[in-house]
């Protein structure tokens, strides 16, 4: 069975991720980076105090919060207040 839920960004949503690193789980993106891609990894540290929030994955790749569209099945409705 597909399930599909949604959020805005808000606090929730970052506790997913900090869950996420605390936790050590696999964390499974589709990002909206002028097209839909996918990147998976551990998150290894999330900086939010930076001009654009990003998050790091222990393979290095990093990631900023505002393309994140899904994690692990949860879908995410974004408010962008900065335009």
């Amino acid at each position: 069975m597909n399930i599909r839920s949604t959020s805005a960004i808000n606090e929730t949503f970052l506790e997913i991720l900090i869950n996420y690193k605390d936790r050590k789980i696999n964390a499974a993106m589709f990002l909206d980076a002028k097209g839909i891609i996918r990147a998976e990894g551990l998150i290894k540290a999330i900086y939010l105090d930076v001009p654009k929030p990003y998050l790091e994955f222990d393979s290095g790749i990093k990631v900023i919060i505002n393309t994140i569209r899904a994690i692990n099945g949860y879908s995410l409705q974004f408010r962008d207040n900065t335009h």
